[in-house]
């Protein structure tokens, strides 16, 4: 749901169409923050279950999306006359980066995390017991694809959901734009799980989650370097990512 709280379909706080005001928008895009939270709460833990690290991969996904909706919800989101405690605006831009920056380096640490325990699983074949960076044994393909089919049902639900909240009566066309970002990695992860199910095997978890996990460098890359610049620039900084 990035493009749908984000821009292409929702946008951070700005003009509703489609019939909803203002106060509406900004409930929908608290649901969206929250239901992202549970979604990457639930494939974290789906993933330690089943023992599929694509599903940690993914969950980093969902937990950025709703990191960067709450950054936005909490320095923009609400207008400052409902904001009596509002802090000035070089303190919120500062608030903001230094937000951004711990996003940044957050995002980038669980990045590596995943990477290494898939590169672990690939070159030791799955086979390593159980510990901190790495899941033994073939994942649990049935379950950790029923958990990935749910992701993707929510995530359709509310891009359809996010559309119609910002520009009216949502098409195919319009929700697959505004999903596609989180469909086309839990599609991937799909993949993988079916790899392992028609192998018996483990890499191909682990290959996906290498890959899902690496198209998240960047943005934590670009959160961390925007956020620390705007911090050195001091107040007058442009606003970050």
């Amino acid at each position: 749901m990035s493009g749908c709280g984000g821009g292409s379909c929702g946008g951070g706080g700005g003009r509703s169409g489609g019939g909803s005001g203002p106060s509406d928008y900004r409930r929908i895009l608290r649901t969206g923050l929250m239901v992202n939270a549970l979604l990457g709460v639930v494939l974290l833990s789906a993933g330690t279950e089943t023992r599929a690290v694509a599903l940690w991969a993914v969950a980093l996904l969902f937990l950025n999306r709703a990191a960067t909706h709450g950054v936005g919800l909490w320095t923009a989101g609400e207008p400052m006359a409902r904001r009596p405690m509002a802090p000035a605006p070089g303190r919120s831009l500062e608030a903001r980066a230094g937000l951004s920056l711990l996003r940044g380096l957050l995002l980038g640490a669980g990045v590596a995390w995943v990477i290494v325990a898939a590169g672990r699983r690939l070159i030791d074949g799955g086979l390593l017991g159980d510990g901190v960076l790495v899941v033994g044994g073939v994942p649990e393909a049935p379950l950790a694809g029923l958990a990935l089919l749910l992701a993707g049902g929510v995530t359709l639900a509310m891009a359809t959901l996010l559309f119609a909240g910002r520009r009216g009566r949502p098409t195919p066309r319009s929700v697959w734009l505004c999903s596609r970002a989180d469909l086309l990695p839990l599609g991937a992860a799909l993949l993988g799980m079916a790899g392992v199910a028609v192998l018996g095997q483990g890499w191909p978890d682990a290959a996906v989650a290498a890959l899902v996990a690496a198209t998240l460098l960047p943005d934590a890359w670009a959160a961390a370097r925007t956020g620390a610049a705007s911090l050195a620039a001091g107040p007058g900084a442009a606003r970050p990512r």
